[in-house]
């Protein structure tokens, strides 16, 4: 367990919980800027490293099986993940380019959730989100395999209201 990991997670979520406007999301997919416009005025809880976060542990089992995002807001409206916050320190993304975690989540939250929620209620709005130091981004090691993501999938994020984006743990 990597306690640098640790320590961003528990200052990105109290920075959720105080002021997710404060929030910064940097290179983002879509028109939210902060935590605060994805987030808005919904009513959210979190799953932090549970794996109860996975409501389908039997479906895309070679695509999330095992696997679990650091922090996952959940819409208390509708109970549905809405957002996956993958957090780094130091180490790289998991699995190879084409597979890394980040596609991993993405792909399951594409197949798991809706664009919008039954009855068409105003809901948070999906996002994948990697948070790490400024620094991790810059890496040529991290920046090739995070690139290839926002290269590949951004256009595939839009098209069904994803928000793909980077929050810099440094400012958090």
């Amino acid at each position: 367990m990597n306690q640098l990991e640790k320590e961003i997670e528990r200052r990105l979520l109290s920075a959720l919980e105080q002021r997710p406007e404060a929030v910064t999301i940097h290179r983002t997919s879509s028109r939210a800027k902060t935590m605060g416009d994805l987030l808005d005025d919904h009513k959210w809880d979190k799953f932090h490293d549970d794996s109860r976060w996975n409501q389908f542990k039997h479906f895309m089992q070679d695509v999330s099986g095992g696997t679990c995002p650091d922090v996952v807001i959940y819409s208390s409206k509708t109970n549905e993940n809405r957002i996956y916050i993958e957090v780094k320190a130091t180490s790289r993304l998991g699995y190879g380019m084409e597979d890394s975690q980040i596609i991993r989540y993405f792909l399951h939250l594409l197949a798991t959730t809706k664009k919008t929620p039954s009855h068409g209620r105003s809901d948070i709005p999906r996002a994948v989100l990697l948070c790490a130091p400024s620094q991790w981004f810059k890496d040529p090691r991290n920046a090739k395999s995070w690139s290839y993501f926002l290269e590949h999938f951004s256009g595939l994020a839009g098209a069904f209201g994803i928000t793909l984006g980077e929050i810099h743990s440094d400012e958090v």
